[in-house]
């Protein structure tokens, strides 16, 4: 099952996966892949979520020769730490990447977990995508995908909705 967590910019996105991860590892399966942070001067940093280790992923400020957006300066090692948290996630019951977004769509970043997903490699996984980015992703993600969008009316009872979803899928796949 791939899921889709979708919503505008500062909704809670983050948040409703934090909480999904919470109550999927209280159920007993293992969790992997990258969860970014907003820290002080608008930063990003980004953790492990299987080793809870975080780098500092991007910058507002012109501190790193990675790839850039309009916004961001991205940190080279950053983004091979979270390579390496998703190639060390697939093995989990489920994969969280959090988020992929303009990097991706110039085929940079994390860009190889679209093709994982298009191409059934990826079981389980949820992978953020804010909502003004939805609709250049979704043709190349394949159509067994759920969307959930987050509101500020249901990004509190979402977490649970997305993790029953993945209890039935990850049962049904063992019956």
């Amino acid at each position: 099952m791939v899921i889709i967590v979708t919503g505008a910019i500062g909704i809670g996105k983050t948040t409703v996966c934090k909480e999904v991860i919470k109550i999927i590892r209280n159920q007993g399966y293992s969790c992997g892949g990258i969860i970014t942070h907003k820290i002080q001067n608008e930063d990003i940093a980004i953790e492990d979520i299987r080793t809870g280790k975080t780098n500092h992923f991007a910058s507002t400020r012109n501190m790193y020769k990675g790839p850039r957006t309009e916004k961001y300066f991205f940190n080279p090692e950053g983004i091979q730490f979270g390579i390496q948290a998703i190639d060390r996630g697939i093995s989990s019951d489920i994969l969280l990447v959090d988020e992929i977004g303009q990097l991706e769509l110039g085929g940079q970043g994390f860009a190889k977990i679209i093709d994982w997903i298009s191409t059934g490699k990826i079981n389980n996984c949820i992978v953020v995508i804010r909502k003004a980015l939805l609709s250049y992703f979704l043709p190349r993600l394949g159509t067994e995908i759920s969307v959930f969008e987050t509101t500020i009316d249901n990004r509190n009872q979402l977490p649970v909705e997305i993790s029953r979803a993945f209890s039935r899928a990850i049962t049904q796949k063992h019956i």
